[in-house]
């Protein structure tokens, strides 16, 4: 029963979208009217500039721990964390006061996975890291993120493997679109080594 109550506290705070209430109370618009029509960081950051991407990403990263704690104090049993993250997903990606049109929970799933275990967490996210600079891509990356962080919980633990497995497969099914683009060549490039370089005064050829 504190799975279900886990998983039911993950999805009340996933519904809280960053990037709805930023659109709304500081933009005054729809995100879901622009750009990719994705509420989420990414959308944000691209259409109205890195300040507002930011502040989407640290109000995700926010409800989620919120909602972990709440969890991780209320059933402590360490699976709940896991079913915490996949209501968080659910929410975030299918909100029910916005029709199930979420973002695609890169955020949230990076919280959660460094909440659950922070080194392999931190270890995963810096592969997906390189990948994107090396890729120059935000599709694959966090895809391949979550696989593995989510193979290496199924060595530990079946049931967290699971878990883990379900939400990486929710993301794809968020992600597909870009994913074909991807393939077909027709994916946003985004060279993050360039922006590096530029913040740090770097001449750029």
């Amino acid at each position: 029963m504190n799975r279900i109550y886990a998983i039911l506290i993950g999805y009340v705070f996933g519904n809280f979208l960053t990037a709805m209430i930023v659109g709304e109370i500081f933009l005054k618009i729809n995100p879901t009217e622009y750009g990719s029509h994705n509420p989420g960081t990414a959308n944000m950051g691209a259409v109205f500039g890195k300040k507002w991407g930011i502040l989407t990403c640290c109000g995700d990263l926010l409800k989620s721990l919120i909602a972990l704690f709440i969890v991780y104090f209320a059933f402590p049993a360490h699976i709940n964390i896991a079913y915490t993250g996949l209501g968080l997903i659910l929410g975030h990606c299918f909100p029910i006061w916005d029709h199930f049109k979420g973002g695609k929970g890169v955020a949230v799933a990076a919280q959660v996975a460094v909440f659950y275990d922070w080194r392999v967490g931190f270890a995963t996210l810096l592969v997906a890291l390189v990948l994107t600079a090396i890729m120059q891509n935000l599709t694959i990356p966090p895809l391949v993120f979550m696989l593995l962080f989510s193979i290496d919980e199924f060595l530990h633990s079946q049931m967290a493997g699971v878990v883990f497995v379900v939400i990486t497969l929710i993301m794809v099914f968020k992600f597909w679109q870009d994913i074909v683009d991807f393939f077909t060549g027709h994916g946003k490039r985004v060279d993050i080594l360039f922006s590096i370089k530029k913040k740090l005064g770097i001449k750029v050829k």
